[in-house]
């Protein structure tokens, strides 16, 4: 038995509404690899749909008292659909104000966001930006790095950078289903510094979920990846969160 809870993220029922995913918080949830989920945290994400309106916090708080919600990365909080990453956090303004709104609402512990493109900001802009959305959330922020894609797009996609995002001084959010994408592309594993990672108090959230190395597939961890053991190195702190697709479990293509 791991000697850390492992959360729910709504995440593991994508495409379903706010309120109906939340619904499961009700049943007993479970993953092969880590048995019995907790709900003491909850990620609201993107993978939901409709707007996640002040309205809409508050019924959610109502509904499940026990529950601390968080908003994680670009949940639609405006009627037009918006890919809200740290990188363009000036240019995407009114929705940062308007979660960070909703992210009080919750009473949110920490809010944690894709580090975005490179097209958008430089690494040490992008971190900028992070400690100016802490100040604006009223809460910690944590950067999500990222893996390789076509034209080297995104920011946080190398072993290089996430050291950098290490030494940088912010927070963030580990996501290890990531790191395994960036291993495979790369055909390096850097264990030390993923422990090193996982073990400082900076590392506000750690996300769970398979792929085979070659896309982000949000499945269900049926087995012990590479990165299994090196959760023994996980700060107490941390919050580690499932964004194992349980609506649709399968083996990994």
């Amino acid at each position: 038995m791991h000697r850390f809870a492992v959360h729910v993220s709504l995440a593991c029922w994508p495409g379903l509404r706010h309120e109906q995913a939340a619904q499961h918080l009700s049943e007993e949830i479970s993953e092969p690899m880590f048995g019995p989920l907790s709900t003491a945290h909850v990620q609201l994400v993107p993978q939901s749909f409709g707007i996640m309106t002040e309205d809409l916090a508050d019924q959610l708080m109502s509904a499940f008292p026990q529950v601390r919600f968080r908003l994680h990365a670009n949940v639609r909080v405006l009627p037009e659909h918006r890919v809200a990453d740290l990188s363009g956090f000036q240019v995407q303004a009114d929705w940062f104000r308007q979660a960070a709104r909703i992210s009080r609402r919750l009473s949110a512990p920490a809010y944690t966001a894709h580090a975005g493109l490179r097209s958008e900001s430089t690494l040490p802009a992008m971190l900028d930006n992070a400690r100016r959305c802490a100040d604006l959330f009223g809460c910690p922020v944590g950067v999500e790095g990222l893996y390789p894609a076509r034209g080297d797009a995104w920011l946080v996609s190398s072993w290089a950078e996430y050291r950098q995002l290490f030494e940088s001084g912010v927070p963030y959010a580990l996501d290890l289903s990531h790191l395994n994408i960036l291993a495979t592309a790369s055909g390096v594993r850097d264990d030390a510094l993923v422990r090193e990672m996982l073990a400082c108090e900076r590392c506000i959230e750690v996300h769970v979920s398979a792929n085979n190395g070659r896309g982000d597939w949000h499945q269900v961890c049926d087995q012990a990846p590479w990165w299994h053991p090196l959760l023994d190195s996980l700060h107490p702190h941390a919050v580690v969160f499932s964004e194992g697709n349980h609506r649709r479990k399968r083996s990994t293509p």
